[in-house]
């Protein structure tokens, strides 16, 4: 089953947990093998301490072990008992019987490292003329390992303390190196995932793999951009397309849909009024049989830029059909009467138009105004209303 998000481990974490690891197993190694080299040396050190001590004391014990006396002979071993590591002396007469024997009275701090390591004694000849006249034994006991693996012990928490101080600075800069530069590629790459923030860019980051690496997402980022930026302007070309009419480039019938529901929502909500016009072209097709299809498509650029030179800001005009077009007048004001609007209209495309071929061409039109609410309260009832009285503006002209 997948961690969650929150669960994961970061790579700086990761990479610090594995670099400890590491330095505490070759400091725990490091630290057994100096254990186990000193506690071999010291062992071999110890036993050479323990036969020069009971060579010493068969220089001390010869006199008594001569005439057999007891106390001669403790006298004689009594240097040896103040040196440290010596659990037990006995000096030996040459038929083998114990003369005089010392004991230590300290207890032995680990008897079972004296069983393993001094199991026997160190035994030295006394002799006299070249004759045994007797022996010294010299019993070791683990007191001066147990302070030297002590002291090692010591050691090795302090080494491992300082190793696991070390081992935080050296990941702290670790992450300064590696982790902080992949944080940043991470983060850029994070923003162009979910911002689609193409303009970002990764920095130079002094690794040469890293800057490598970084080079190849700008590279990526910047034919990304280019990419965004003729999708962004080619989509917006087809939304122009979609909501224009591609000969006058005045809004189409869809344009006009959407923006009608809009302002009767508007007018609703503000209690107000505004009129809509319906506009046609009485003798459009005269233009279009004795002047061609392309003076006709004059006519209605023309007439498309004097109507929109009528319009006051906030007002809309679309063309919704061959020789239709419609205005919206927005707000309309108390004194804004129906004929003075459609008389502006009328006024501003009077004037004669000029034809690609030398000729001139006026156009008149046909105006149906409706006002909303009076004539209609939704955009059909008020489109019918405004093409209803346009109709009969028309038969007005023709009579």
């Amino acid at each position: 089953m997948p961690e969650r998000m929150g669960a994961r481990t970061t790579l700086q974490k990761l990479l610090s947990r594995f670099h400890f690891g590491i330095t505490l197993f070759a400091v725990a190694l490091s630290g057994l093998t100096i254990l186990l080299a000193g506690v071999t040396a010291l062992l071999g050190s110890a036993d050479r301490n323990l036969e020069l001590a009971a060579q010493l004391g068969a220089y001390g014990a010869e006199p008594a072990l001569v005439f057999n006396d007891p106390h001669a002979a403790r006298e004689g071993i009594a240097p040896l008992t103040r040196i440290p590591g010596i659990a037990r002396l006995r000096v030996l007469d040459d038929r083998g019987k114990p003369l005089t024997e010392w004991a230590s009275p300290t207890k032995d701090p680990i008897p079972l490292l004296t069983g393993i390591f001094f199991p026997k004694p160190a035994s030295v000849p006394v002799r006299r003329n070249g004759s045994v006249i007797g022996t010294i034994e010299v019993w070791g006991d683990s007191s001066t390992l147990t302070d030297y693996v002590r002291i090692g012990l010591l050691a090795g928490l302090v080494c491992l303390l300082i190793t696991a101080l070390g081992t935080i600075f050296l990941a702290r800069r670790f992450e300064y190196e590696l982790v902080k530069p992949l944080n940043e590629i991470a983060t850029v790459a994070h923003d162009v995932r979910l911002h689609r923030r193409f303009d970002k860019r990764v920095t130079p980051l002094g690794i040469a793999e890293l800057d490598r690496l970084g080079g190849d997402i700008n590279a990526l980022l910047d034919e990304l951009q280019g990419w965004q930026g003729t999708m962004e302007s080619e989509n917006a070309i087809l939304a122009h397309r979609a909501s224009h009419d591609t000969l006058t480039a005045m809004p189409n019938r869809a344009a006009f849909d959407e923006q009608l529901a809009l302002r009767i929502q508007s007018a609703q909500s503000r209690n107000e009024r505004f009129a809509l016009l319906f506009i046609d072209a009485d003798n459009f097709k005269a233009a279009n049989d004795n002047f061609g299809h392309a003076a006709g498509d004059s006519v209605l650029v023309a007439l498309s830029e004097r109507i929109k030179e009528t319009l006051r800001k906030g007002d809309f005009a679309a063309r919704i059909g061959g020789d239709e077009f419609v205005v919206i007048i927005d707000p309309l004001g108390e004194d804004a009467g129906t004929d003075s609007l459609a008389n502006r209209v009328r006024t501003g495309v009077a004037l004669p138009i000029a034809l690609p071929g030398g000729d001139s061409y006026s156009v008149s039109i046909s105006v149906g105004v409706a006002v909303y609410p009076d004539d209609g309260a939704d955009a059909t009832a008020l489109l019918t209303a405004a093409d209803a009285a346009m109709y009969a503006n028309k038969l007005a002209n023709r009579s």
